[in-house]
C-alpha cells in the first residue's frame, strides 16, 4: 500500500515487489500499531483485524502485472551448491523457530516487553535504560504475533523476519551482477555469525537491516532520478530504522548527507526527513511525554532534569561511569577507528564479543578486491548507484565509533547487507576484468561459508537435538537458560496478587505472575545498587512495598534470615541488609546452572552451578 501510494510498485519485478513490501511492510506494521499501543487497544481481537485490513494490500503485489518479468534459468552446479548452503542455513533456522526462545536479550525485554503490554492491554512506558524505555518499532509486530499465536507464532515470526534480509540482498544485488554473485551475497550474510545468534530471536539488528538497506538503495534511486518519491521512501524506511533501536539515530544523518551529491539536494532532503520525522519520531515523543527525555536517560543532565522516582543524578552518574566503561572498551582514538575491523575480524578485544557475534571475515577478505574496482571507476564514483550505500554506511560507521555508544560489533549487523552489496559487487567487476582473481574470490567466499556453516550448525546443535527428540519445554529451557531452575517454583507457588523482583534478565519473560526486572544499574525505582557507603535497608523496603513487590529472587539474601549475606554479596547490600533487619524470609534455595554458551553447554554438558534463593517480605518479624 505504502509503495503503491508513492507510485513505486508498478515498475518492479514481482521478486523486486515481495521483497521492497516484506521490508516497507514489516515498518508499517509496525508503526501503525504503536497508536493503538498507546490508546489501549490492545487485544488479540483488534490485532486480528489490523492485519486482516493491512493485509489487503497483498492484491497490489500481483495487481497489476509487472511490466517487467522475473527471468529464469535452470541453475548452474555452482548456484545449486550456494543454493543448498542457503538452504542448510534456513533449515537451521527452522529448528530454532520451532524452540522456545533461549536468549537473554530476548527473554529480558525484546519478548518480555510484548507479553508484559498484551497482559496489560496496551504499550507502558518502562523507565530502564537501555532494555526498557527503547524505540519499539520491530517490537510491536512481535507484540501482534503473539497476541495472535501465541509463543510459537512468535519465535517463527522472528524466524521468517530474520530470513528477510538474505532475500531483500540477493534481490538488490541482482540489479548489478549475475546470480552466482547474488546468491553468495545472500549466503554469506544469513551464515553470518552475529546475524545466527541474532536472526532467530528477538534481536532487531537483523530486521532493521531490511531498514537500512532499503532506505540507502532508495536514495541511491533519488539521487539517479531526482524524484521526491524515493527521497520519501529513504526516509521512511531509515525513520522506521530510528524507531526501531536509537543507533538509528546515527543513521539518518549519514544517509541525509547523500543527498548533497544532487543538483536537487533541497528538495530531497525536505522530503527525506518530513519523511523520516513522520515514520520515526513517535516513539522519542512518548519517551519524551513519559518521562521527560527523548532518549532516556541519555539526555538527563543535559537537560538538567530534576530528580524523579525514575531516575536521579546519583543513578544517572553511576549508571554513566559503570556502563559507558564497560560498553567502550576501546579508546576513541584515529587509530583504533581505523584498526576497529581488524579488531573485530580477529577477536582482539573480547569485550566487543566479535569471537561468537562479529561479521566473519569476508569484509578484509574482499576489501583488496573492493578498493582496486573503487580506484578504476574513480572518475564516475559521483553518479555510481553504489556511492549512497557506501557513503551511509561509512559515515555511520565513523558516527558510531566516536560518538561512545556501545562498541559490540553486532550492533553494526544493520550496514552489513549495504556492505557486502558494495563488496560483492566490486568483486564482480574486478574479477571480471582481471580474470586470474577469480579463483582467489572464490576461495575466499567457499571458505568463509564452510567456517560460518560450521559454527552455524554447531550453534543450531541444541535446537536440533530439542525438535528432533522431542524434548520436553521445560528440560529444554533447564539446559539452555541460566538460572532457569527458580521460575517452575515460582509459576507453581505465586498467585496473580503476588509480585517477584527479579535481577537475572534472562528470566523475566518465561516467569508467568506479575514481575518486576531490577538491574541494579539501569534502573532507579528500586535501588540495587551498593549504596557505598551505607545502604539503607528502610529506603529499600518503602520502595518495594510502593511497587508491590512481596518475593525477591536478587542476589544478596543470605542463606538464613539474620544472618550475614554471603561473600559473594557485597557488605553495603541493601538486601542483605533487609535480610538482618528480619524482613525477608527465604521460602526456597534452589540448586541453578550458569550457563555461558549454549552450543558448548550442549557439547561439554559444562555449566557452575550456584544456588538461587526466593525470599518472601516478612513484615511480621521487621524490626524497621
Amino acid at each position: 500500500m505504502v509503495l503503491r501510494a508513492l507510485g513505486i510498485l508498478a515498475p518492479m519485478r514481482r521478486s523486486e515487489r515481495l521483497a521492497w513490501s516484506f521490508a516497507t511492510g514489516l515498518g508499517a506494521l509496525g508503526w501503525l500499531l504503536c497508536f493503538p499501543g498507546i490508546w489501549g487497544a490492545i487485544r488479540p481481537g483488534a490485532l486480528a483485524m489490523y492485519c486482516a485490513v493491512l493485509a489487503g494490500g497483498l492484491w497490489f503485489i500481483f495487481r497489476p502485472r509487472p511490466e517487467a518479468a522475473d527471468t529464469w534459468a535452470r541453475p548452474s552446479a555452482l548456484q545449486w551448491l550456494l543454493i543448498a548452503c542457503i538452504g542448510v542455513a534456513l533449515v537451521f533456522g527452522l529448528f530454532e523457530g520451532l524452540s522456545p526462545p533461549a536468549d537473554a536479550d530476548t527473554l529480558a525485554y525484546h519478548f518480555a516487553l510484548p507479553k508484559q503490554f498484551l497482559a496489560a492491554g496496551r504499550v507502558e512506558f518502562v523507565p530502564r535504560a537501555g532494555d526498557g524505555a527503547i524505540p519499539m518499532v520491530v517490537h510491536m509486530t512481535y507484540l501482534a504475533a503473539l497476541g495472535l499465536g501465541g509463543e510459537r507464532a512468535l519465535t517463527l515470526w522472528t524466524m521468517v523476519s530474520g530470513w528477510a534480509a538474505a532475500g531483500f540482498l540477493y534481490v538488490i544485488c541482482r540489479r548489478h551482477v549475475d546470480r552466482n554473485w547474488s546468491l553468495a551475497a545472500a549466503a554469506l550474510f544469513i551464515a553470518t555469525p552475529a546475524v545466527v545468534y541474532g536472526a532467530g530471536s528477538g534481536q532487531v539488528e537483523a530486521r532493521l537491516a531490511l531498514f537500512a538497506l532499503g532506505a540507502a538503495i532508495a536514495a541511491a534511486d533519488a539521487l539517479r532520478t531526482g524524484q521526491t518519491r524515493y527521497a520519501i521512501l529513504a526516509g521512511l524506511l531509515a525513520g522506521w530504522f530510528a524507531g526501531g533501536k536509537y543507533t538509528g539515530l546515527l543513521f539518518l544523518p549519514a544517509l541525509g548527507c547523500v543527498f548533497f551529491l544532487s543538483r536537487r539536494w533541497l528538495a530531497l532532503g525536505v522530503a527525506f526527513s518530513a519523511a523520516a520525522l513522520v515514520a520515526g519520531a513517535q516513539w522519542y515523543v512518548w519517551n519524551y511525554m513519559s518521562s521527560g527525555d527523548p532518549v532516556f536517560p541519555v539526555l538527563f543532565r543535559a537537560l538538567g532534569l530534576p530528580d524523579s522516582e525514575i531516575w536521579n543524578a546519583v543513578h544517572d552518574a553511576y549508571f554513566r561511569r559503570i556502563y559507558f566503561m564497560a560498553e567502550n572498551p576501546i579508546p576513541h582514538t584515529i587509530w583504533n577507528f581505523l584498526a576497529y575491523p581488524f579488531i573485530a575480524t580477529f577477536g582482539l578485544v573480547p569485550e566487543i564479543e566479535a569471537g561468537r557475534t562479529g561479521l566473519g571475515p569476508i569484509v578484509l577478505l574482499l576489501a583488496p578486491f573492493a578498493a582496486v574496482a573503487a580506484w578504476r571507476a574513480r572518475a564516475t564514483l559521483r553518479a555510481n548507484p553504489l556511492t549512497a550505500p557506501a557513503l551511509s554506511s561509512l559515515v555511520y560507521y565513523t558516527l558510531w565509533f566516536f560518538s561512545g555508544t556501545s562498541e559490540r560489533v553486532r550492533h553494526l549487523v544493520p550496514l552489513y547487507p549495504a556492505i557486502l552489496l558494495c563488496l560483492t559487487v566490486a568483486t564482480a567487476r574486478i574479477t571480471q576484468r582481471a580474470s586470474g582473481l577469480g579463483g582467489p574470490a572464490a576461495a575466499a567466499v567457499g571458505a568463509t561459508l564452510a567456517v560460518q556453516l560450521a559454527g552455524h550448525a554447531m550453534f543450531a546443535a541444541p535446537y536440533i537435538w530439542h525438535v528432533a527428540s522431542g524434548e520436553p519445554r521445560e528440560a529444554f529451557l533447564q539446559r539452555t537458560v541460566s538460572y532457569y531452575a527458580p521460575v517452575p517454583w515460582i509459576n507453581a507457588h505465586l498467585t496473580a496478587n503476588d509480585r517477584i523482583l527479579v535481577d537475572q534478565r534472562q528470566l523475566v519473560y518465561l516467569i508467568d505472575k506479575p514481575v518486576f526486572y531490577g538491574h541494579f544499574l539501569s534502573q532507579a525505582e528500586i535501588d540495587l545498587t551498593d549504596q557505598a557507603p551505607r545502604p539503607d535497608p528502610a529506603k529499600l523496603l518503602r520502595q518495594l512495598t510502593a511497587h508491590g513487590i512481596t518475593h525477591l529472587l536478587v542476589s544478596g539474601i543470605p542463606p538464613e534470615p539474620g544472618r550475614a549475606a554471603p561473600d559473594a554479596s557485597p557488605p553495603t547490600s541493601a538486601v542483605a541488609a533487609l535480610a538482618r533487619a528480619g524482613c525477608l524470609r527465604t521460602v526456597a534455595t534452589i540448586e541453578a546452572n550458569a550457563i555461558n554458551s549454549r552450543a558448548l553447554a550442549f557439547f561439554t554438558g559444562a555449566s557452575q552451578k550456584s544456588e538461587a534463593r526466593i525470599a518472601v517480605i516478612d513484615r511480621t518479624n521487621c524490626r524497621l
